[in-house]
């Protein structure tokens, strides 16, 4: 065996070869890893140019009164979608303004946070995202994420898997997004002007508070951090805020100065700055809920959630779309049914 050469005396470890081998082992991983990422890469390539030529040849086509395709190539290479599962929800209506009150509609469901994003590219709600994409009607998605800005820790590893699943047609891929937000934290002469295509930062957050891991060189992020992504690939979201957290906001309780809070409403300021009318929002600002979030932390939460999303409104409802609005929260899946209608208790109790 490979560790066999590395003990002598019965018991003695040689420290040096150990680390000769992991090393060795690093290298090979890092090989392999380069290699299928290129791979990887010129198939989306290849994938673009097919699916262009194929709506360049669809045009071409219904110009002449000839039959269309509506077949994509490659459509039928990915699995289709799970089947439909039956999920809680509950609307209602609330009235926000003291003088001049307008009404609006809450959503709340009960959902795994990835089937909002993860689906086959032929599904109809794919379809109705895809179409929706240069209009008014965006979609985003507030996703909690840790405080390293890399594709290989926490939700962000699984968001990037997730997108891998079919090319990207319209946006820079998901890596690329990432890379030039790195590249505007690092380089303090790049611009950061607030626009739908280059805002992709809150500049809210003090430069002094970002830091770089020396031995990683990961970008190391402050709790309450938000960035934006852009996708044309997700089943019902077009764009995600990823807002930095850390296990203790997320299971401990919280004041309404918490850089969390703080984080949310960056993420809904910037939502309606851009046009971005429907946000997804974690309704106990977590995706995983457990034995100790007992009732009480469950309310308190949500009150936090709903005292943020009003404060915003209310600031920003020229930005919004009033005529459209509503505010979609979203609960973890849960194994008891009876924490569902906590969700409509702290809704009362607010307002």
């Amino acid at each position: 065996m490979a560790m066999e050469g590395y003990i002598s005396n019965g018991s003695h470890v040689d420290t040096n070869a150990v680390n000769d081998l992991a090393a060795s082992q690093l290298e090979q991983r890092q090989e392999c890893e380069v290699k299928w990422a290129s791979e990887i890469s010129h198939l989306m390539e290849q994938q673009r140019k097919s699916f262009t030529s194929w709506v360049m040849q669809t045009y071409q086509d219904s110009l002449g009164g000839k039959d269309i395709s509506t077949v994509a190539p490659f459509s039928n290479s990915y699995l289709t979608d799970d089947a439909i599962q039956q999920t809680m929800e509950e609307s209602f209506s609330i009235c926000i303004g003291s003088q001049l009150k307008m009404t609006h509609s809450i959503r709340i469901f009960v959902d795994d946070v990835w089937n909002l994003c993860k689906s086959n590219p032929s599904s109809p709600e794919r379809l109705q995202t895809a179409l929706s994409l240069y209009t008014s009607s965006l979609s985003g998605l507030v996703l909690l994420v840790d405080n390293r800005l890399n594709l290989y820790t926490g939700n962000t590893q699984r968001l990037s898997k997730i997108c891998e699943i079919s090319p990207e047609f319209h946006f820079p891929p998901f890596d690329q997004q990432l890379t030039t937000i790195r590249q505007k934290i690092l380089n303090p002469e790049v611009s950061r002007k607030r626009t739908p295509t280059d805002y992709m930062i809150d500049d809210t957050v003090p430069r002094s508070t970002i830091t770089e891991d020396q031995n990683t060189g990961d970008i190391v992020l402050p709790t309450g951090t938000c960035y934006l992504t852009r996708h044309s690939n997700l089943k019902q979201v077009h764009t995600v805020f990823h807002l930095v957290s850390t296990l203790s906001e997320i299971q401990n309780e919280i004041s309404s100065r918490d850089l969390l809070l703080i984080g949310l409403k960056s993420a809904l300021k910037i939502a309606a700055e851009n046009n971005i009318d429907n946000v997804i929002v974690p309704l106990f600002l977590t995706h995983i809920l457990d034995s100790k979030m007992d009732h009480s932390w469950c309310v308190k939460r949500a009150e936090n959630c709903f005292q943020v999303y009003q404060g915003v409104f209310n600031r920003n409802r020229l930005n919004w779309n009033v005529d459209k609005q509503n505010f979609p929260l979203h609960s973890p899946e849960i194994d008891v049914p009876s924490y569902f209608p906590i969700h409509q208790l702290a809704a009362a109790q607010y307002f």
